[in-house]
Formats: C-alpha cells, sequence, structure tokens
C-alpha cells in the first residue's frame, strides 16, 4: 500500500518541530556545562547574590557577582584562597612604616579572569600622597585562576604582589581590597582587610588636650583614664590614627540610622546609644501647620542622615580634642542647614521652635499615641515634611535627651546641632530657663516597635494646650565642651573590633 505523499505545508511542520527539538537539546547541554563549572568552586548548593565576595583565611569561600539582566550568560563566580606562606594582612594588625610586605593569594572564578586590581585607601590620608592607590594587571591569555605572585601569566611580567609596594604607605588606618573581572563583566570584590601603619614615635593624648571638658569626661569613664586618654600619631591635618589595640578593646559597631547604618561608638556609650534608639523608635509624632501635614511618623524617621561617631580627631587648633576621638558623640542630619556649627544657627533655631512651633500635647491616632506639633513658620522641609529647623530639636526632646546626651545647640557661643554627646560641657541645658527648648514634661505610653498607625486623612489642627506637668527624666551623666564642626562624612570602618 503506498503511503500518501508529505504536502509542503507538513514538511515545514516538521522540520520546525525537529528544530525545535534539536534547538532545547542544546541548550540543555550547555545549560548543564555552566552549571558543572559554576559547582567547581562553590562551596554552597545554592549561593546567594551579592556584590561583594565573603572570605576567609582558612577555606575558599564564594559568592556571586550581582546578575545583568541583560546578559543571557549566568554572572561569574569568584573564590580566594589564602595562601599561607605569604598570608594577606590580618585585621588590625599593625604594619612598620616604611618596611615591605609580602602578599599572595590564588583568585578562581567560573569564567576566564581578565583583570585583577588591588586597590588601598588611608582614612583621612593627604591627597597629595600615594592614594588613591591601585596597582592592576592583565591576563594574557584568560583563565580561570589567578596567583597574585604569579608574573609569566600577566602584561608586563610583573606580578600584582611585585607591584603592590607596602613601603609606600603612609601612617593611617588602610583598607585592601581586590577585585577582578572576567569578560563582559564588572569589577567584583573577592577581598578585603584592614590594617594600620605605624611610625616608632607615639604621642599621648593628656588632660591638656580638653581646654574645659576633662571633668566631664572623667565622670563618664568612670575616673578610668586608660577608656579615653590613648596613644597616637598624625595622620593628615588634625586626623589622628589611635593605637590600635586600644582601638580593638574600646571601640565596637551597633546598628543605627538610617536603615541600620552601622555607628562605631565607645564600648562606655552602647547603652546610651540604644537608649536612645528605643525611644525614637517607640515614639510617634506629628507636625501640621502652615506648611502642610506629616502624619504621624515615628521619630527614629527623622535621622535621615548619620554623619559619624568614632573619628580619631583633633579641633581646628590641632591643640583640643574632639569628643568624636572617643566614640561618645554623633552628628546626624549635618547637611541640613540649620545644624551647621554657625552662630547664627542659635538664632535660627530658637527662633522657629520657640516662636513657631506649638507643642499640642499627647494624641491619639488608631491607638498610638502621639506627640502633636502645631508650625506657623516657612523654612524648608525635610524628607518627612518637618521644618529643617525642627528636626533636630525633636529628635533630642524625644530620645537623645531622654537617654542622657546633651546636645551641643547649646554651646556658648556657637550652635552645633547636628552633634549629640555624651562626656562634653555643653554651657545651657534643655531646661534652662531662658536657653532651653523643652516643651514636653510628660510622655506618651510606650509603643512596640512593630506597632503603626493606620493612615489617615489629616486632621484639624487641635487647639494647643499646656503640657501636664510630671518628673523630669533623669539629668544627662554626662557634659560636654564647645567642639569644633563635626566631621560630615562618616567614620572611617577602620578595623574589625572587639567588645572587651
Amino acid at each position: 500500500m503506498q503511503l500518501p505523499a508529505w504536502t509542503k505545508k507538513q514538511k515545514i511542520l516538521l522540520a520546525s518541530l525537529i528544530g525545535a527539538a534539536l534547538l532545547c537539546v542544546l541548550a540543555w547541554i550547555v545549560a548543564c556545562s555552566l552549571r558543572s563549572a559554576s559547582e567547581a568552586i562553590s562551596v554552597d548548593d545554592d549561593p546567594e547574590i551579592y556584590d561583594t565576595v565573603a572570605y576567609d583565611d582558612t577555606v575558599d569561600s564564594v559568592r556571586v557577582s550581582e546578575t545583568d539582566p541583560s546578559r543571557r550568560r549566568p554572572a561569574p563566580v569568584f573564590a580566594f584562597r589564602a595562601d599561607p606562606a605569604y598570608p594577606m594582612p590580618e585585621d588590625s594588625v599593625l604594619l612598620k612604616l616604611g618596611e615591605p610586605y609580602a602578599i599572595g593569594g590564588t583568585i578562581l572564578a567560573s569564567a576566564p579572569i581578565d583583570t585583577v586590581t588591588v586597590s588601598v585607601s588611608c582614612a583621612h590620608g593627604p591627597k597629595d600622597g600615594p592614594y588613591p592607590y591601585k596597582k592592576s594587571v592583565t591576563l594574557r591569555e584568560p583563565s580561570g585562576t589567578y596567583d597574585l605572585r604569579s608574573a609569566d601569566s600577566v602584561d608586563g611580567g610583573k606580578s600584582l604582589a611585585d607591584l603592590v609596594r607596602f613601603e609606600d604607605f603612609l601612617v593611617g588606618v588602610h583598607t585592601l581590597r581586590i577585585t577582578a573581572t572576567c569578560e563582559d563583566s564588572r569589577a567584583v570584590e573577592v577581598y578585603r582587610c584592614t590594617f594600620f601603619v605605624a611610625g616608632d614615635e607615639w604621642l599621648e593624648i593628656t588632660r591638656e588636650n580638653f581646654p574645659d571638658s576633662y571633668p566631664e569626661a572623667l565622670k563618664f569613664f568612670n575616673g578610668d583614664e586608660s577608656r579615653f586618654l590613648y596613644r597616637y600619631q598624625w595622620v593628615n591635618g588634625r586626623y589622628i590614627m589611635a593605637d590600635p589595640e586600644w582601638e580593638t578593646a574600646y571601640i565596637t559597631e551597633i546598628a543605627g540610622y538610617p536603615k541600620g547604618e552601622p555607628w562605631r561608638v565607645h564600648v562606655d556609650a552602647v547603652s546610651y546609644m540604644q537608649k536612645a534608639f528605643d525611644y525614637l523608635e517607640t515614639s510617634y509624632v506629628r507636625v501640621h501647620g502652615t506648611n502642610g501635614d506629616t502624619g504621624v511618623i515615628k521619630a527614629s524617621a527623622l535621622i535621615t542622615e548619620y554623619n559619624g561617631c568614632y573619628v580619631s580627631r583633633f579641633t581646628s587648633s590641632l591643640k583640643s580634642i574632639s569628643h568624636h576621638t572617643f566614640g561618645t558623640a554623633v552628628d546626624v542630619n549635618a547637611s541640613m542647614q540649620p545644624n551647621k556649627n554657625i552662630a547664627e544657627n542659635t538664632e535660627v533655631i530658637d527662633r522657629d521652635v520657640k516662636g513657631h512651633l506649638v507643642y499640642n500635647g499627647i494624641l491619639e491616632e488608631n491607638g498610638v499615641p502621639y506627640y502633636d506639633y502645631t508650625y506657623d513658620g516657612t523654612y524648608q522641609l525635610d524628607p518627612n515634611g518637618v521644618p529643617q529647623t525642627c528636626v533636630n530639636y525633636l529628635l533630642y526632646e524625644l530620645g537623645f535627651y531622654r537617654a542622657g546626651f546633651l546636645w551641643a545647640h547649646y554651646y556658648r557661643t556657637t550652635s552645633d546641632a547636628m552633634h549629640f554627646c555624651l562626656s562634653e560641657f555643653v554651657t545651657y541645658s534643655h531646661d534652662d530657663a531662658k536657653m532651653g527648648l523643652r516643651k514636653i514634661f510628660a510622655y506618651a505610653p510606650r509603643v512596640e516597635p512593630d506597632a503603626t498607625p493606620a493612615p489617615s486623612e489629616p486632621v484639624a489642627s487641635p487647639a494647643p494646650s499646656e503640657p501636664v506637668a510630671s518628673p523630669a527624666p533623669s539629668e544627662p551623666v554626662a557634659s560636654p565642651a564647645p567642639s569644633e564642626p563635626a566631621v560630615t562624612e562618616e567614620a572611617p570602618a577602620a578595623v574589625q573590633t572587639v567588645t572587651p
């Protein structure tokens, strides 16, 4: 029996089906190959996607670079393997100024490596020195591995280890990063460490470096000078490098604001910081009036910018020590004009807080009590809709004051409203009859951090009422001294630190 002839349409359909099947098989083979290459150096069955590669000196460790949706190929996987004969500097190790140091290690990747770069930065180092310090090599034949001490495989005939000269580094806290690239991939960090470089001559912070706040500092540290008087070396300008042993013993890191921003603080200041965080996280506020209505918001949301806590430095005089040097002062919202260290800002803040911001008492919305304010001024607003003149006042009133801090807005000759401090002398107090701005004397019941009022339509402003008097919170344990404008950059992430 003769089979019917295939029509042209049927032949085209059959060819299409066969082609599609072959493409599926080919795609499956390619996917398996790529997966095998990735798994060959992966320490996790299902590694997460990260920009920065984790590392460990004792085992190979891997994370994957961020994927680019526009690429069809999977992002390359990198790992760093330490070399016991030529170890990288350990975190917080002290290296001698002018002496060489030999580094080693191997970078592994799931795709051929094109370039490897070592970059070294120095916290507050001189701009006219060797920083930013960067050395790179390009592999002649891209490969899945690169030994930092290999010279034969790179252009120029010099290994990356030979190019990086530790004897070029100056006194200071240094951060070393190793990054690598594969074809069509952006640089991915595969290793990081922090180390100190110091000369032979050390200086000492003494009580003569405190123009008028030594008694307050000594009181805050319970009479123990070793907790705040330490050895140092000059880095650049007014910046200094603390003795690594002191820094490791007394400086630690806590999760702060905004959004968990790491704050580096003195271990003796941790409880005060956390108490302030708790007050801010469990207090709600609303400001409404001529400039609009914020609605009910968490007080902690008012910290939109963190500008540093622990920063080793003197004031511009180079004689008086800044209390940032001890990690007992913090700066927030420094970019707002009223918070800058300018004498005129005393009047700017006082005029708005005293004359235009009215406290109406504790109200409630959807079961959540909040501090209600009316504002009839015109000053520029912060991201939450609060006048910039009032933001740090509210942070102090609702959080830092209750936790025992002093506020540098109350300095005698200037206002430094970004600055909240524990171990200084400040001329005026929040309760001062003439200069103080305190408006709240009775506090709302605690609201647990997960309680959030449901959004509602703005309501008419209630008539101002006198706050109910109640016992004032305990007096701040510290006392501060006029200091120089606080730094607006973050304190450097200098070393891994531990609490003694």
